[in-house]
């Protein structure tokens, strides 16, 4: 997996690439990274040419701090042209997923959606909000506890309170401010193409009860759940995550 990235109006946009073929772009979760989807894209780099960016203030890219969904739809969007990417396969993770049904009534580069642990809504809790701010480590261990299943390996655990750490928190309470403020519901009404919705069964931070209103709103949308997973699906079973997106693409 190659590190790259492309200069834009506003700085650099730093991404991981791998593979040919049909492009598949992923786009992470509240206060991740490019690197969060490693896993799953050295399986589907065989087939495929996969692509994972760092949001703007994410990981390696140049800091231009968003407050919505609407803006970090924008980059992504931005992002897409910048490298005149067509037939893409958009994946996106939570605040990722939000990011995608907001980009594919804009942007016909998009041909296909995969909604990963998201929903039309993204409800987050006032007190954890606060919390970032008042207690920011210990949120941030809260949040990553509540981020897998119970059975849930330590060092993935760590892994991923580690990523949120390094985010930082102005990046972090932003990101969660902004799936506070964010609504699908409009951009579901137009949306018409192959979509794959897929949550951990064991999800708590978006319930499977979305992925199923999801794939209700959505036509002809496909849903799989995950076994023996939380929300972090790419870093808890990214090998079985790697095959439901492959056998959609089949």
């Amino acid at each position: 997996m190659e590190e790259k990235r492309v200069l834009m109006g506003w700085g650099y946009m730093a991404y991981l690439e791998g593979g040919d073929g049909r492009p598949l772009v992923f786009v992470h979760g509240a206060g991740g990274g490019a690197q969060v989807w490693s896993r799953v894209l050295e399986d589907l780099e065989v087939d495929y040419r996969v692509l994972a960016l760092d949001l703007p203030g994410h990981g390696r890219s140049s800091c231009k701090l968003e407050e919505t969904v609407e803006g970090y739809t924008s980059r992504v969007v931005e992002f897409l042209e910048a490298l005149d990417l067509e037939d893409v396969l958009l994946v996106g993770h939570s605040m990722g997923g939000a990011i995608v049904i907001k980009a594919v009534p804009r942007c016909a580069r998009v041909t296909g959606a995969v909604l990963v642990g998201t929903g039309a809504v993204l409800e987050v809790n006032p007190k954890l909000l606060r919390g970032l701010k008042e207690n920011f480590g210990g949120s941030v261990a809260m949040m990553a506890r509540w981020c897998f299943s119970r059975d849930v390996a330590a060092e993935l655990l760590e892994e991923a309170r580690e990523m949120m750490l390094q985010a930082g928190m102005e990046v972090l309470y932003r990101d969660m401010y902004a799936c506070s403020l964010y609504s699908g519901e409009e951009d579901l009404r137009s949306f018409s193409l192959p979509t794959l919705v897929v949550c951990g069964e064991k999800d708590v931070m978006t319930p499977p009860s979305l992925s199923q209103e999801l794939v209700e709103k959505i036509e002809g949308a496909h849903l799989a759940f995950i076994p023996d997973s939380g929300h972090m699906v790419h870093l808890e079973r990214p090998l079985e995550l790697a095959e439901a997106i492959r056998c959609f693409l089949s």
